[in-house]
């Protein structure tokens, strides 16, 4: 059996490092840790309960609803509550707030910028990639950044404040959304739908949501570019219509 130790990452909060023993060519156990000290253990240690859940969340401005929720569940299990069911959903709709919010900032600004390395030079996507995704320079992290700030408007109306919200509890959640807050929510969360639709995915989450291998999208992409051709033909535009446009069998246009 060989042992691979790949780390640090250091594209996160801190550094995290990965365990993997392989045998006959199969991944037979893989272990993540964090090697980076925090201290927040030492920090928590003789503070009121409660503190941690002021504390806890500081432990990361990226996920701190993460850190959050965890704190309050800790604090649940030990003073044996059970939120409602209104509470714990509320607080679930928060961290999935924030957890789509963190994987569309990986996508954009830690992810496809590996593809427009020049090491992808010969790739027939490269170029767009390039133009797309460059860091700093690259025309998608603005389009992202501006629809993830807008989404991030949720968590205002959620949780009172985005990072290190204080709504979050053991019993579920402080901040109750009014009924004029849940038409703000409808709007919101139909504005970042059109986001992914037009710009990330290319098509109907619907439809996205049937695809379950490389091989339907593959084939969505072949069906896509065929239906962009036949637009461009009768009406004369290029515009793109498909998740797949210029893209080839590399990163789609996201």
């Amino acid at each position: 059996m060989t042992r691979i130790v790949v780390g640090p990452f250091n594209r996160v909060e801190g550094d995290l490092e990965v365990a993997l023993e392989v045998e006959d060519g199969a991944v037979r156990s893989a272990q993540v840790s964090s090697p980076l000290f925090r201290g927040f253990e030492q920090i928590l240690a003789g503070k009121a309960p409660l503190d941690a859940l002021a504390l806890v969340p500081r432990i990361c401005g990226i996920c701190s609803v993460a850190q959050s929720a965890a704190a309050a569940r800790a604090l649940a299990g030990v003073m044996s509550l059970e939120p409602p069911e209104n509470g714990r959903l509320a607080a679930d709709l928060t961290q999935a707030a924030e957890n789509l919010a963190d994987h569309l900032t990986h996508f954009y600004l830690f992810f496809m910028p590996d593809f427009a390395r020049a090491a992808y030079a010969r790739r027939r996507w490269f170029a767009l990639a390039e133009r797309r995704f460059q860091a700093m320079q690259g025309t998608a992290a603005a389009e992202a950044l501006a629809a993830r700030a807008r989404f991030l408007e949720v968590m205002g109306l959620l949780a009172g404040k985005w990072p290190h919200t204080l709504a979050l509890q053991p019993g579920g959640t402080s901040r109750a959304v009014l009924a004029a807050e849940k038409i703000q929510l409808l709007m919101l969360i139909r504005g970042f739908r059109s986001f992914l639709e037009r710009t990330l995915f290319g098509d109907a989450l619907e439809r996205v949501a049937t695809l379950e291998n490389a091989a339907a999208l593959e084939a969505s992409s072949g069906r896509s570019s065929r239906a962009h051709r036949r637009d461009a033909s009768s009406t004369g535009s290029s515009r793109p219509k498909g998740p797949s446009a210029g893209s080839g069998a590399g990163p789609s246009r996201p």
